[in-house]
């Protein structure tokens, strides 16, 4: 009794910051997608006032004071910038955090993505800054840019599409994988997936339409095409400035970055040090490093289980039931048990993505499919099958948005 009494308080000395640990987590998630939603909003406006440009290069400027100008005063201003550093500096915070490389596809493809987005809208956003700075009262026009775009710069215009094309795929990622998962998406998901899908290939219409007028523009309009070059040659001269700037940013981020992969290599060769092993039912178990949660285990073992939002803790279609070992997980917290209580969990279910295995095992019982999808995060209560142990009947999956 006194080696299980010793055992309890270490066992509770560790938990501690566990716990609190998770808390700041769920804080700095909610933080991360508020962020991102601004920088959407912030896309999604300049998208807008390129498919206008399918109209002319007159609507794009009628409409830049209304979808664009909010964000070039201030408090706009600010408020993209913080949510730029904010978004960026927890993209490499959950890099540093991860326990492992255990990853769906879809989580790859948004790393990937995030990491790529930084350093791709740095050389648009200073080019833009710039060309604000040294030409006063001419703004960065639509019809600057795109006379850049078009005819003095044609490689510039590609790096732009490539820009738009990463930063929307992630942020609709993003996006669809928060909504996927709300009761509301069944009546909102036909309208919202057209619309991911129409607005950037309209924007791409316009900006081709409206670089067909600006070239005609200038092939027709001496005087603006004399304006126009004395502009850009305004900008070229404080190219060694923007670059030596460029680098010194893009320096930064990629030593934050490495630091990040560092600090996680460094925490998966320690844990390897206390192997842990969980037993599921229909024979299944799996061995890993401790630490790890019980998805992050059956995933690098190849256990067949279920995670529609890709280990966030919001769908509770991982969750499983502790049979034996449950002082060796680590304590439900606030968001955890919150979870668990809109799906209709039972005394005994965790949610496996959350529960980390900090003694030497458990055994659990998987209580949905490994097919189960997003409606079962909308609807769990048809999915939970009659003998909790993932073989009863279950409904027929709802078709995918």
């Amino acid at each position: 009794m006194c080696l299980t009494l010793s055992y309890m308080l270490r066992l509770s000395r560790r938990t501690t910051p566990i716990i609190l640990r998770m808390h700041a987590q769920s804080v700095l998630r909610n933080v991360r997608l508020v962020s991102g939603l601004i920088l959407m909003t912030f896309v999604a406006g300049h998208l807008t006032n390129l498919l206008i440009g399918i109209h002319s290069l007159a609507a794009m400027e009628a409409w830049r004071a209304t979808l664009i100008g909010p964000w070039r005063t201030g408090l706009g201003e600010g408020l993209l910038l913080g949510a730029a550093i904010v978004h960026a500096s927890l993209g490499l915070y959950a890099i540093s955090a991860r326990r492992s490389l255990a990853m769906s596809r879809t989580d790859v493809v948004q790393l990937i993505l995030g990491l790529l987005t930084p350093p791709l809208l740095l050389n648009h956003v200073v080019a833009t800054y710039t060309a604000a700075q040294v030409t006063p009262g001419f703004d960065s026009t639509y019809g600057m840019m795109l006379a850049i775009y078009w005819s003095f710069s044609p490689g510039y215009a590609f790096q732009q599409l490539f820009v738009v094309m990463i930063v929307w795929i992630h942020a609709a990622l993003g996006l669809y994988s928060w909504l996927v998962l709300k009761p509301v998406w069944r009546r909102i998901g036909g309208l919202v997936l057209p619309v991911l899908f129409a607005v950037p290939i309209l924007a791409l219409v316009g900006f081709a339409e409206s670089g067909k007028e600006v070239l005609e523009k200038l092939a027709n309009d001496p005087s603006w095409k004399a304006h126009i070059t004395d502009n850009i040659g305004r900008i070229v001269k404080v190219t060694s400035q923007r670059e030596v700037f460029q680098t010194w940013v893009l320096s930064i981020y990629g030593g934050l970055l490495l630091l990040a992969i560092c600090i996680l290599a460094a925490r998966m060769l320690r844990d390897r040090l206390n192997p842990v092993r969980i037993a599921y039912d229909e024979g299944l178990s799996a061995q890993g490093r401790r630490g790890l949660s019980i998805l992050e285990l059956s995933r690098l073992n190849d256990v067949p289980h279920s995670h529609v939002c890709s280990a966030r803790g919001r769908c509770g279609t991982c969750r499983v039931h502790v049979d034996a070992g449950a002082q060796s997980l680590s304590p439900l917290d606030d968001a955890e048990r919150a979870a668990l209580a809109r799906v209709g969990a039972r005394e005994g279910d965790r949610l496996a993505c959350q529960a980390r295995v900090l003694g030497p095992g458990v055994s659990v019982t998987r209580l949905l499919p490994a097919y189960a999808d997003a409606s079962a995060a909308r609807l769990p209560q048809e999915w939970i099958a009659g003998d909790r142990m993932g073989d009863g009947p279950v409904p027929a999956r709802e078709p995918a948005p």
